[in-house]
């Protein structure tokens, strides 16, 4: 019996791991991953008012529905170690030998970090469930005065970060004043130019300031230093909680694969070392971006590749061509576009196609697969 191991439980690994228990009973599939649970990260914003657990679900549950068995471990590796793997096709978890047939790497992506310093939220707490706690622990003491919130990164995540918290401050009524810190001159660098209009044009209605082409030097005490990269004007502003959502990096390193998903290490293909997911750059015309969308096709197809490799057939090219993108503004407004880039779509109906496209993947999780069949 066939077996495969996949590393890392998120999008691109569940998806591989579904499609192969749809696709050959025969296999005898495992999960390595550290975390107990899948966190579905796309929904980490809505975290503020909801408890994480509505956006996880247990890698238990999950490994007795597709029957695969699940580690939990954290396993930390080089180039060196895929050369050694390679070879010697097993893993060491837990001083004991874990011998693959087909090895999935889908580790994912891991915040950028920045200066950790008291005051500092981001990612990271969100996964841990801290949203809520967030909220309540440090809007107590300033009830009486503005918040002074700075939000570090305009790409999607930081914006929807941002608006969902914009969104909870002003239900709760608590006199706060939000600013938007970003390297870049737009906002959502993802999004066509009329995202970035759009988003713009709701921050002055919200009252959110906006600084482009600014860097954030760290925090210290209820203050953050800022420089203006054009000029190199350094300066400082009141801010009692920093929230940094730079963007994130492929972890541990980015894995270079060649058109059907096979990691290509040192000049060499490892024919039995699949990638997938953001840790993975395929060298074709497929979609590389940073997203759910396409590490759940680059999933969808290492393992149907897998499948045919081990049938002495032809392994499938990714071409996958991506279909949208969607940036959530706060719990009925939403802009992105679908099909063509020049088709935007904002306000109440974007937001529907957004929570349209969050229960595609539930119902995928749940055994329902509405992606479309090709990739």
């Amino acid at each position: 019996m066939p077996r495969v191991v996949v590393l890392g439980g998120g999008y691109a690994g569940l998806a591989c791991l579904i499609e192969l228990y749809k696709k050959d009973k025969s296999l005898e599939l495992h999960l390595v991953d550290a975390d107990a649970d899948h966190c579905k990260i796309t929904n980490l914003h809505k975290t503020f008012q909801h408890p994480l657990e509505k956006f996880t679900v247990s890698y238990a549950e999950l490994a007795e529905k597709y029957h695969f068995t699940f580690h939990r471990h954290r396993l930390d590796f080089s180039e060196q170690d895929l050369a050694r793997w390679h070879q010697q096709q097993k893993l060491l978890l837990h001083k004991a030998a874990l011998p693959y047939d087909w090895l999935v790497v889908a580790t994912g992506a891991a915040p950028i970090q920045l200066d950790a310093g008291p005051g500092n939220f981001g990612q990271n707490e969100l996964r841990r469930g801290e949203g809520k706690v967030l909220l309540e622990s440090f809007l107590e003491p300033w009830a009486e005065e503005p918040l002074q919130i700075s939000l570090v990164g305009g790409g999607a995540t930081g914006v929807q970060v941002l608006f969902e918290l914009h969104e909870q401050l002003r239900k709760k009524r608590i006199p706060n004043k939000l600013r938007l810190i970003d390297q870049n001159q737009r906002l959502a660098p993802s999004l066509p130019e009329g995202g970035h209009k759009y988003i713009a044009k709701k921050l002055r209605w919200a009252g959110i300031d906006y600084l482009p082409g600014t860097n954030y030097l760290g925090q210290t005490d209820s203050q953050i230093q800022l420089t203006e990269m054009a000029t190199g004007h350094e300066y400082t502003l009141p801010s009692q909680l920093t929230l940094q959502f730079p963007g994130v990096s492929a972890a541990p390193t980015t894995m270079v694969t060649n058109a059907y998903g096979q990691v290509i290490s040192m000049g060499s293909t490892l024919e039995n070392i699949l990638s997938a997911g953001d840790c993975s750059r395929f060298d074709s015309s497929g979609l590389n971006s940073l997203t759910a969308q396409a590490a759940v096709r680059k999933g969808k197809l290492v393992a149907r590749n897998i499948v045919r490799l081990s049938g002495g057939e032809k392994p499938q090219t990714y071409r996958y061509q991506e279909k949208g993108y969607l940036v959530s503004l706060g719990a009925v407004d939403a802009i992105g576009w679908i099909g063509l880039r020049c088709n935007l779509v904002r306000g109440f109906p974007a937001s529907v196609i957004k929570d349209a496209l969050e229960t595609q993947y539930d119902l995928f999780l749940d055994g329902v697969d509405t992606y479309l069949d090709f990739l």
